[in-house]
């Protein structure tokens, strides 16, 4: 899938954020809402035609505009979306009659005609009204890695996460960012992270296999050079370890040595109970050093409630389903009552992001 595709799905995904509309009838509410229906449904022309009937009731509906230059966009019509889209995003509207969501849509329009400069302004204009936004930082993510800018790329993900740490799509992004980079275990944390916040996408099988995958990995490596590389040391985390080791070091060393100890039957790769043992080992040599209290982490303490659940088994075989099926398969058949407790269990716990509670490279 292209950055240009993908650009397109992240703007569909904000269609039924925009459904709150500022002040219009119930009944234009529900009409907007048939149209985002519709267009969930791809039924674009369905959705265009109830959005025009819709405006031109109420012609000063901004979320009605907004959807229909959605839905034309969709339709390639993208002359008349940018009419649209440009009105929305005048800054000499209320920022009250505005939403993050109508300077992504115009970003995404100067994408799609490969206006790179245009649409990083639309970015940066919807920024000085959105400072938190999330949304518009991933969208410049996308650009500046389809400009091979990579470090860039990141280091805005980083800035979209403390923007705003509940928004899911920073974490997807910055998994994928992080999976080709010498920093693989933000990859791990955030593909995790993204599984618990939207855990019934259609990115959570990717997420899933991105996760087996990278611990598979580690462990390999340690099996043919007898050490386990999930980051690299800047000259700033040097420094800084005369008073704390840091947090990406203390995590390798301890999945190394849980590596080390226990003696796996890997099948060629790793089977979802041998990663199941390894982060159990994990949590438990984690604590026992005290890391539990020095490096507040929410996924670790996830662990260890887990683990006095004793549910960690199942929701290791959950993450990682997706890395392998047939095993996945195979102990669900066995394991029903299990994974319905940790469906109520996780039902009831929810994985909450705060500012004080988020998991992010800048973190630490």
């Amino acid at each position: 899938m292209t950055v240009r595709v993908v650009c397109l799905v992240v703007v569909v995904l904000g269609v039924v954020g925009a459904c709150c509309a500022h002040g219009q009838p119930r009944s234009a509410k529900r009409t907007l809402e048939r149209a985002v229906a519709a267009m969930n449904a791809k039924r674009y022309d369905e959705a265009e035609a109830i959005l025009r009937r819709l405006v031109k009731r109420y012609p000063n509906y901004t979320d009605a505009r907004y959807e229909l230059a959605l839905a034309l966009s969709l339709q390639n019509k993208l002359e008349e979306a940018f009419k649209y889209c440009t009105e929305l995003c005048d800054t000499t509207l209320p920022r009250s009659m505005q939403r993050e969501q109508y300077f992504q849509l115009l970003g995404y329009l100067y994408s799609q005609q490969d206006d790179t400069a245009r649409a990083f302004e639309a970015y940066r204009i919807g920024l000085e009204r959105f400072p938190n936004s999330a949304r518009l930082r991933v969208q410049r993510a996308l650009l500046l890695r389809q400009r091979e800018q990579l470090d860039s790329a990141r280091a805005e993900i980083e800035r979209a996460i403390e923007a705003d740490p509940t928004y899911p799509l920073s974490y997807y992004w910055g998994a994928r960012f992080y999976r080709a980079s010498n920093e693989p275990i933000w990859a791990i944390l955030y593909a995790e992270i993204y599984l618990n916040l939207r855990p019934n996408s259609s990115r959570a099988d990717e997420m899933s296999a991105l996760w087996y995958n990278l611990f598979r990995e580690a462990v390999e490596q340690f099996d043919e050079e007898k050490r386990i590389v999930l980051w690299q040391p800047s000259q700033h985390t040097i420094s800084d370890s005369i008073q704390r080791r840091p947090f990406p070091e203390v995590y390798t060393a301890v999945l190394t040595e849980c590596v080390r100890q226990l003696r796996f039957n890997r099948d060629f790769e790793l089977p979802l109970a041998s990663l199941d043992t390894a982060i159990g080992c994990f949590i438990a040599r984690w604590k026992a050093l005290g890391y539990d209290t020095v490096y507040r982490n929410v996924l670790l303490e996830r662990y260890d409630q887990l683990a006095r659940e004793g549910l960690l088994s199942a929701y290791i075989h959950v993450l990682g389903q997706f890395g392998k099926p047939m095993q996945y398969a195979e102990y669900a058949k066995n394991h029903r009552q299990l994974l319905a407790r940790l469906e109520r269990w996780v039902l009831h716990h929810r994985l909450t992001m705060t500012p004080h509670s988020r998991v992010c490279r800048a973190c630490w």
